[in-house]
């Protein structure tokens, strides 16, 4: 896989930050940083390898709830890291494609519901029951948009809507304007996302020091 540089993930990271309502991501010692303050996260850094920088970040730290992210294959962020971290399944930061992907129709008994939120714009897939069934976000900064939590419910997958979702994510960015479309995949999204002509820039990996 490719590698990417540190501007390249800052415009992700500036994207996941609005979209999660957090700080944003400042400079530090090589990579960036971001104070998310979330019970489940206290903090993250981002690096593009796992060299001197994000060792020296990783030998300092010792309190749980700490994230290190690195574009870098998972084998590889645990060979630079104390035993004490543990290292997760991978994930793959992706490119979108220039041109729009073929459409997929919304299954009967769904409707696309679009709501302009201050950070960005939630795609929800609502079922005729009235239970959401899909949905995503997106944020928009300086060209580059962000997709995020795209997310299906366990009992309305394999039908499509998450095609659904992100084709409604991708005409809103392409009506702002966009010039590039960035998000971060687990290996089942990547899937999806690859059959609609997204592709792999590079691995992305996540390490963090567990609660008690």
């Amino acid at each position: 896989m490719k590698t990417i540089d540190l501007a390249t993930a800052e415009r992700w990271l500036i994207g996941w930050t609005l979209s999660r309502s957090v700080p944003m991501p400042q400079p530090c010692e090589g990579g960036l940083v971001v104070e998310v303050g979330l019970p489940t996260q206290l903090r993250r850094y981002v690096f593009i390898d796992a060299g001197p920088a994000l060792q020296a970040c990783a030998d300092r730290i010792h309190e749980p709830l700490i994230f290190l992210k690195a574009a870098v294959e998972p084998h590889t962020l645990r060979q630079a890291l104390p035993a004490r971290w543990h290292v997760e399944a991978p994930g793959y930061l992706m490119l979108g494609p220039s041109e729009p992907p073929h459409l997929t129709a919304t299954p009967s008994g769904y409707q696309v519901v679009v709501d302009a939120q201050p950070n960005g714009h939630l795609v929800r897939v609502m079922h005729e029951s009235q239970e959401q069934a899909a949905s995503g976000r997106m944020t928009l900064h300086q060209g580059c948009a962000v997709f995020d939590q795209i997310e299906t419910a366990e009992s309305h997958r394999r039908r499509g809507l998450g095609s659904v979702v992100m084709q409604a994510l991708d005409a809103i960015a392409a009506k702002a304007g966009a010039s590039e479309r960035l998000l971060v995949a687990t290996e089942d999204g990547r899937a999806l996302y690859t059959r609609l002509d997204w592709q792999v820039i590079a691995p992305w990996s996540t390490a963090v020091l567990p609660g008690a």
